[in-house]
């Protein structure tokens, strides 16, 4: 029995011996993303002619002819696809193409079809749910223009690749077709571009389209909410030669119609119908080639911005040409010559809609309106850089309770106020230092809503719109700090400092709303030779600045800080019993605009500078400062620190340090030399420890090694040091419109309750974060929680939109990047929905730069 049971356990072994061997064989091989590119060759109808055919990039242009479809093939594949779970596709040009996944047994291809532009794209083709079919693919077939004969275009693929990584990107799944059906296609060659046929109604019933020989003929009936309802008219080919666009109308006096390729609201054109035959010309000169060659469709607006509104018009032309002889209406723009220290605007106009009437009246304008619709606006043209001064002031008198919006609008970015008249002559001030310097150095317009969002007639007076910067002179009252140790005579201060009176200051609180903004303070001053006074702004103990008089000269200082509050003056500080007097000729505060790009940190790990250098020593490696100290009886608070420029680090407001160090020791970081910002770390288990610090600007970082411990020797490592800039929008959400939106703090989230009326389907809260306050961020991550099957959605830029359902339980992460950067947020509650209430809350709301992938 002993024996057959060792003869049993033998077996086992060596059966689990071979077992495992057998394992180790079959691990497969790590699996790598397989690319199909190089080695396509035309199907056989001679459609195809290949421009570039290689490893990195298909290049290939198609003209159809009699075969609706004709296909290219790549090389066949051996692999076993059924590893992979997507297929990249990353492709531009002018066309369609079908995507075929074929097969070596006959199994019917999968497919997708993909509308091709000049603007790169890259879809992820989902494969993760297909690996039995995967395993039967043996090639990639491409249809251009599938179905279609007579069409021609151009297809350049630079991603054809099988990944078995998930699909993450811009996912479609077998059977995904965005490819335009009712297109007019421009065939390459002729000197215009006829497309006056094909249009659709983009909302069901508003538009009914028929044709008349040549002519289209639309008969609208817009409803109310359909202001803005538009038909469309979809294009395709290479229009690089193209510089107009023309829609030849006849209609009905007094309805507008708009009409813009695309999305491009900035060349978008418009005419107000006066019963005759007109000519709408969009001009495309500004667009670039890559632009123009990716127009897909043009979109009409008829009796743009008004509903209720009923009528007909005939489009009898609508084409493309190269050139066009028409009288373009001439702006003139108000140019700044860069060097006055004040520029005032004139020559405004209407925004188009015939609703401002506006005449000149000595240096003023007087302006009528009757609204048509609830944005109407005028305008003034502007060009030049406006990043020196700090404030736009517009003098005006307006009737009683009647509201203007004042905006002024860049290429970067926008900024707008709203103000109520009071019947008076009054001075309303748009702040600009709540914009970047890239929004004023790309300033083009100004412009101006009378009774915005709404309708309305009246009339206003602008005396005056003028740039200005925010210099203010320091008038407020002196007060000493001990009663009696200073004392004022205009601008001379006396001093009498007793005993214990080393630290006896003067003190001067500003008003708030006067120096708003204003981050550079020059002060200039005149004492005693030999005495000396302590500057102090802020109480901060990082801008603070000794002056030592040699002469009776005056001595200038000048601090730079995010914003200031207050300024302490300590005659002879640390001195007492001393008498003497000095005096202030003058302190300006004024705006100085800030040049850092805050979407690069500061990296500061190789700067720190030690206050006795027997006590630390430091080595500066690739990757890291190791701090060596060694300190005797009486440097308990012995220190090291960075010390910045101010305007290096003005706009950054997060300051991230990581230690490494011994068990049991400790460091200090004190950031600012603040007391109320400072931090302990206590080292544990080798474990890196890191410290985040916000404050409004950061002057100087003090770091003490075995802080109120002496004699002491260790060392410890920092791991990274930098500045950078990161916004919170938790506490900054208003409603929009009154009585909508009641936004509620409560404890770390914000709670948004909302009352919809019947016709606030796209009302929405906005945050009060300005674009200034988010330069050099691309990164919106908000985390939201709500009611079971209520939604959500998150708009940033005016642009990119996002669209969430809560299921009651689980928060939901919504993160918007754009590469170019982030200027605004706003939230819709259950967007597109009237007559509804109910709430949801803001986890957090943070605005922040990350590495976006390519």
């Amino acid at each position: 029995m002993r024996k057959a049971t060792k003869l049993f356990l033998l077996f086992l072994v060596v059966g689990l011996v071979f077992g495992l061997a057998a394992c180790k064989e079959d691990t497969p091989e790590e699996v790598t993303d397989l690319s199909v590119l190089s080695g396509w060759t035309d199907g056989g109808d001679g459609v195809y002619t290949f421009n570039t055919n290689t490893a990195t990039e298909l290049n290939v242009s198609y003209n159809k002819a009699t075969f609706p479809n004709a296909s290219m093939r790549s090389v066949e594949i051996t692999k076993d696809l059924s590893v992979y779970k997507k297929l990249v596709i990353t492709a531009e040009g002018m066309g369609s193409m079908q995507v075929r996944l074929e097969t070596k047994d006959g199994t019917p291809a999968k497919q997708v079809g993909l509308n091709i532009t000049a603007i790169k794209g890259t879809f992820e083709w989902n494969l993760s749910q297909l690996s039995d079919f995967m395993k039967k693919v043996n090639r990639v077939v491409i249809i251009a223009a599938p179905g279609k004969e007579a069409s021609t275009g151009l297809l350049k693929i630079t991603a054809l690749t099988f990944s078995p990584e998930i699909a993450d990107g811009f996912i479609i799944n077998d059977g995904f077709n965005n490819i335009q059906t009712n297109v007019n296609e421009y065939n390459g060659t002729d000197a215009t571009f006829n497309f006056n046929q094909k249009y659709e109604s983009n909302d069901e019933g508003v538009y009914e389209i028929s044709y008349s020989g040549t002519n289209a003929v639309i008969d609208y009936d817009k409803a109310a909410g359909m202001e803005w309802s538009f038909m469309i008219n979809r294009v395709q080919g290479d229009f690089t030669d193209f510089n107009y666009a023309v829609f030849i109308i006849q209609g009905a006096t007094g309805h507008k119609v708009l009409a813009k390729p695309n999305e491009y609201n900035a060349i978008e054109s418009s005419i107000w119908l006066d019963g005759s035959e007109q000519a709408l010309v969009i001009n495309l000169t500004s667009l670039t080639l890559e632009q123009k060659n990716a127009i897909t469709d043009f979109k009409i607006f008829i009796a743009a911005g008004l509903a209720p509104a009923a009528g007909q018009i005939t489009i009898k032309q609508a084409f493309m040409t190269a050139d066009y002889e028409y009288e373009e209406p001439v702006f003139e723009v108000n140019e700044y010559n860069g060097t006055d220290a004040t520029f005032s605007l004139g020559n405004w106009y209407d925004g188009g809609d015939k609703v401002y009437t506006i005449t000149p009246s000595g240096n003023a304008f007087e302006v009528d309106y009757a609204k048509k619709g609830d944005w109407n606006f005028m305008y003034a043209l502007v060009d030049g850089d406006f990043s020196g001064f700090s404030k736009l002031e517009f003098e005006m008198t307006g009737q009683l309770n009647k509201t203007i919006l004042l905006k002024v609008e860049s290429t970067a970015g926008n900024y707008e106020k709203q103000f109520t008249f009071d019947g008076t002559k009054q001075v309303f001030t748009i702040d600009l230092t709540q914009m970047t310097t890239a929004q004023l150095e790309a300033l083009n317009k100004v412009v101006m809503f009378a009774v915005p969002g709404g309708m309305g007639s009246g009339e206003f007076t602008i005396h005056s719109v003028t740039f200005k910067s925010s210099d203010y002179v320091v008038d407020s009252p002196w007060t000493s700090n001990d009663p009696g140790v200073y004392t004022f005579n205009g601008s001379v201060v006396n001093y009498t400092k007793g005993v214990g009176q080393h630290w006896s200051y003067m003190i001067n609180t500003f008003n708030a709303e006067k120096v708003a903004g204003l981050n550079k303070m020059v002060i200039v001053l005149k004492g005693t030779a030999g005495k000396s006074i302590l500057l102090k702004p802020n109480d901060l103990g990082a801008l603070e600045q000794t002056v030592s008089f040699t002469n009776a000269d005056p001595v200038t200082v000048t601090v730079e800080a995010a914003s200031f509050t207050k300024l302490l003056i300590f005659a002879e500080p640390n001195t007492e019993s001393v008498s003497g007097s000095f005096e202030i000729v003058s302190i300006t505060l004024s705006y100085v605009p800030s040049e850092n790009d805050l979407s690069k940190p500061v990296l500061f790990n190789d700067k720190w500078v030690a206050n006795l250098a027997t006590v630390y020593t430091f080595d500066f490696q690739a990757n890291k400062t190791v701090v060596n100290y060694t300190k005797v009886n009486g440097q308990s608070w012995e220190w090291f620190r960075v010390v910045f420029n101010a305007k290096d680090t003005q706009g950054y407001n997060t300051l991230t340090i990581t230690l490494k160090g011994t068990t049991g020791k400790r460091v200090l970081v004190k950031p600012n030399d603040s007391s109320a910002l400072e931090k302990f770390v206590t080292f544990e288990n080798d474990q890196p420890v890191t410290l985040t610090f916000t404050a409004d600007q950061f002057m100087s970082i003090y770091m003490f090694g075995s802080p109120d411990l002496a004699p002491d020797t260790a060392s410890f490592e920092i791991l990274e040091a930098y500045l950078s800039y990161s916004a919170d929008l938790l506490e900054t959400w208003v409603e929009n419109d009154p009585n909508t939106y009641e936004v509620v703090t409560l404890g770390s989230l914000t709670r948004v309750n909302y009352t919809k009326s019947d016709t606030q389907e796209w009302i929405f809260l906005k945050s009060t974060v300005t674009a200034k306050e988010l330069e050099g961020l691309n990164t919106v991550t908000l985390v939201l929680k709500g009611t079971a099957g209520k939604s959500v959605m998150v708009k940033v830029n005016n642009s990119v939109e996002r669209t969430v359902t809560f299921d009651g339980t689980n928060p939901v992460t919504v993160e918007v990047q754009i590469e170019a950067g982030i200027t605004g947020v706003i939230i819709f509650a259950e967007p597109g929905t009237k007559s509804v209430s109910g709430s949801f809350d803001i986890i957090s709301a943070m605005v922040s730069n990350k590495a976006i992938a390519s």
